[in-house]
């Protein structure tokens, strides 16, 4: 049997990598279906993959309303200030979480973007009260370091990580498609 190419590697295990996205519960056996590769192949991919950090874990996805949460952005702008070396390890080592003690918090991603804003953290907590006091002290913990903070509340998830809230037509109160309305005559009125 030849032995496979750097580029034919790597394209298996993106196959398998777009399959976990939206079936990780699924067994070997389904995956491999799925990719159109043998289970014992997906078995090693997965497995490397995990080994060099390049898969991080799996996690469920969640009716957040459900279990009494919501869904919040905190998101902000870097000052010229030099992050100090305690800030950078409290923000990557330590469980943000933790900020409010027993306050049903949890941090979901904190991610370092380009652009208009710099930093965004996203976070479920009970209630908006709760998202708001987690602003508060975080904005005078790093006070030096970020400007403009600002919050941004869920209002509803139609899609989250690449899958599709099973509860739409039964939550929201619109029609999702409306037969009726003329998308070509509202695109040429523009």
């Amino acid at each position: 049997m030849a032995k496979a190419t750097k580029e034919q590697v790597f394209d298996d295990e993106r196959k398998v990598v777009e399959v976990l996205r939206t079936h990780a519960k699924e067994n070997t056996e389904t995956i491999a279906k799925r990719c159109k590769l043998s289970a014992q192949k997906v078995s090693r991919i997965i497995a490397k993959l995990e080994r060099e950090n390049r898969i991080w874990g799996y996690s469920a996805i969640f009716d957040d309303e459900y279990f009494g949460l919501r869904h919040y952005y905190l998101i902000g702008s870097r000052t010229n200030i030099p992050l100090a070396k305690d800030v950078v390890e409290e923000i990557l080592f330590t469980r943000l979480d933790d900020i409010i003690p027993s306050s049903d918090i949890f941090i979901d991603n904190i991610e370092y973007v380009n652009g208009e804003w710099d930093g965004v953290f996203s976070f479920f907590a009970k209630d908006i009260t709760i998202a708001k006091r987690f602003m508060e002290i975080f904005n005078k913990r790093f006070h030096p370091y970020f400007k403009n903070l600002c919050l941004l509340e869920t209002i509803y998830k139609i899609r989250q990580r690449g899958i599709r809230n099973p509860n739409i037509k039964r939550n929201l109160n619109l029609p999702l498609i409306d037969d009726s309305v003329d998308v070509k005559g509202l695109a040429e009125k523009k």
